[in-house]
């Protein structure tokens, strides 16, 4: 059994954060080890949302209290999403680095939560810098959206040519893996992802849901989802086209229930199993 050390935001009502990561892969099998960064109510675009954040200083004694425990030897991976604030990021690399000290051969797949269309950033003054600077060379794997990806590299993406060039430039950053994701290349009806592992170069879309509002927690999902595939196959192409069946199935699911957080227990039969829907194509 494989030991993923998940370390994003908490909430007690839907599903972003590690609730929308935590249950997907013990779906598919790991063992993992959720260090929550706060507990809300609900996610934070809910009006009247009430919570805690916990701070670094909870990130490190938790992490301290594992490498007490001798467990970091077991960990194979790291899964970072929403930071908050740059002392928390930090903390969250020095788990990182600690996590490597006691197994070199540890993945660390970072989602780099920085902001999006049509807010824009999103996140307290500083945490975009730290995250080029400290979060991001230190990834395997690193899953921006677009815009977070038009940020790290300084290129507009409106075609895959485009998204290959950001690629390039993130790449050059560190992580051996970079995926794109809520990828909408002008000129397509659809939406997915962008994935290149530095020799292929692949997009996969799906048609857009009629959905009136998206619900929150489908970029957290799609890292777990494709660290989780990754693990298993170690091919970037595979783990990318398992992740958008299972995505689309879960979407699907949610949106035939109505509700507006994702249907994660409805529909996981297709996390297990994903059934290859939506195939890639690579970018020339």
């Amino acid at each position: 059994m494989m030991n993923v050390l998940s370390i994003q935001s908490h909430v007690a009502y839907g599903r972003v954060g590690n609730r929308s990561a935590v249950f997907p892969l013990e779906r598919l099998g790991f063992e993992v080890w959720p260090i929550n960064t706060v507990q809300f109510s609900c996610h934070t675009g809910i009006p009247g949302w009430t919570g805690a954040a916990f701070g670094a200083d909870h990130v490190t004694d938790v992490v301290k209290g594992l490498e007490g425990l001798g467990v970091l030897s077991r960990c194979d991976a790291v899964l970072s999403g929403y930071m908050g604030d740059a002392e928390t990021g930090a903390a969250i690399v020095r788990a990182v680095d600690a996590a490597r000290r006691a197994n070199p051969a540890a993945l660390y797949c970072c989602d780099p939560v920085m902001g999006d269309v049509p807010e824009g950033v999103y996140v307290q003054r500083g945490l975009p810098e730290f995250i080029a600077a400290e979060a991001v060379p230190r990834a395997d794997i690193v899953s921006p959206n677009v815009f977070e990806a038009e940020m790290l590299s300084g290129a507009t993406i409106a075609t895959a040519r485009d998204a290959a060039k950001a690629a390039d430039a993130i790449h050059a950053m560190g992580p051996r893996v970079v995926l794109v994701t809520s990828f909408r290349p002008s000129g397509n009806g659809g939406i997915g992802f962008f994935v290149s592992d530095g020799s292929s170069r692949r997009t996969v879309l799906a048609p857009m849901l009629p959905f009136s509002r998206p619900p929150k927690g489908s970029g957290d999902l799609a890292s777990a989802l494709f660290l989780g595939y990754y693990l298993g196959c170690n091919d970037a192409v595979e783990a990318i086209e398992m992740t958008i069946g299972a995505l689309y199935s879960v979407l699907e699911a949610t949106l035939a229930s109505g509700g507006d957080s994702l249907a994660l227990v409805s529909a996981q039969g297709h996390i297990a199993s994903p059934v290859k829907r939506f195939l890639s194509e690579a970018v020339g």
